[in-house]
Parts: C-alpha cells; sequence; structure tokens
C-alpha cells in the first residue's frame, strides 16, 4: 500500500494540509493579527468639565496607546499614556483650561488614528458656569450685588462751637493755624450721616 501511487498522493495532500494550517496559525501568532485589530472604534469623550474630560474607545486586541493632544489641530503637543494594555480603554485627560477647545489623536506603535483625516475635538466647560450654578456664601451671582452707600458728614452745631467757615476767622478764633483738625475743632461736633 505505500507503494500505491494513488496512496503517497493522498499522504502528500493530508501532510500538505496540515502544514500549511500549522504555519497560518503560527503565523498569525509571530506576526501578529489584522491592522483593523489595532484601530481605535468607539471614541467617546464624555464627562466634559472646565479642566478634565473622559475619553474611551475600543480596539479588536489588547493595546497600549498614547493620547495626543493640544489646543491646535496641527500642534498636538501634550501626551498622555496608558498604564496598561486594553481592548477596552478609558484615559482621564486633566489640568485643562476652561472654556477651551482640544484637539487629539490616538498613537498606538507607530501609527496616528484619528477621526477620520482630521483629529477628535472637544471643548471644555467655562469657568462661569460653575460660579453660577452653586454660590456658596462667599460667591455672589452677577445683578445681585449691593453697592455701598456713600456716607457724608454733616456738621450740626453745638451752641458751644463755632461756625467759621473762613480759615481767617478759625486763626482768629483759635489762635493758631488753619488746618482741617483745627476747622472740625472749632466745630467740635461731627455725626456721620447715611
Amino acid at each position: 500500500m505505500i507503494n500505491n501511487p494513488v496512496f503517497k498522493k493522498v499522504l502528500a495532500s493530508v501532510i500538505g494540509v496540515i502544514l500549511f494550517v500549522v504555519l497560518v496559525f503560527v503565523g498569525f501568532r509571530i506576526f501578529g493579527t489584522r491592522a483593523a485589530d489595532y484601530e481605535p472604534a468607539d471614541v467617546v469623550v464624555s464627562n466634559i468639565e472646565k479642566n478634565s474630560v473622559k475619553l474611551s474607545w475600543a480596539t479588536g486586541v489588547e493595546t497600549q496607546a498614547v493620547v495626543e493632544y493640544g489646543t491646535s489641530p496641527t500642534a498636538l503637543n501634550f501626551f498622555a499614556p496608558e498604564a496598561t494594555k486594553e481592548k477596552s480603554h478609558t484615559l482621564d485627560l486633566t489640568l485643562l483650561s476652561p472654556s477651551t477647545t482640544y484637539y487629539f489623536d490616538i498613537r498606538i506603535g507607530d501609527k496616528k488614528y484619528d477621526n477620520g483625516g482630521v483629529p477628535w475635538t472637544f471643548t471644555t466647560k467655562g469657568a462661569e458656569a460653575s460660579i453660577l450654578s452653586s454660590p456658596t456664601p462667599t460667591q455672589v451671582k452677577v445683578g445681585q450685588a449691593t453697592p455701598t452707600p456713600i456716607q457724608s458728614l454733616k456738621i450740626q452745631d453745638n451752641n458751644a462751637g463755632c461756625n467759621e467757615t473762613s480759615c481767617e476767622a478759625i486763626k482768629a478764633k483759635l489762635g493758631k493755624g488753619c488746618s482741617t483738625q483745627d476747622y472740625f475743632l472749632c466745630l467740635k461736633k461731627l455725626t456721620p450721616t447715611p
């Protein structure tokens, strides 16, 4: 039976198919998976605050990415790396400026991924939103401030004082110079009025 030419052809075909399957399996193990498995999918920006946001996305295989971001789509100068390899990714960006538009892409290995040729984008909340939403006792909403009343001094005349207004008359009465202090000494009584 070993010398049978049909048997030799069948045996060679079976060995060839087994060898092909093994090589394909080993090839995927060694050289990785498809490029599409690395591409971020379902990129979501959530929990947008005045100084932080949460980014999340998914990949087909476990990857460890770096988010590159900045305030210009052509200058993504800030970096936020992931700590571990995951398939479901979540990353918080902090220390952001209020009321600012940010742009970002996701780098996995040597490849950058973006939103169809342009970076993804988000805008942080404004600083004034948090002041007006929940005022504390030290905060005052615009339009609720009460002005400080202007006080004036009303000089009341008592019979013991003088009611002189000219400097020469005050000098003659007190026998010395005419300063503001001397004037009030002459009048002797001041009362603030609202």
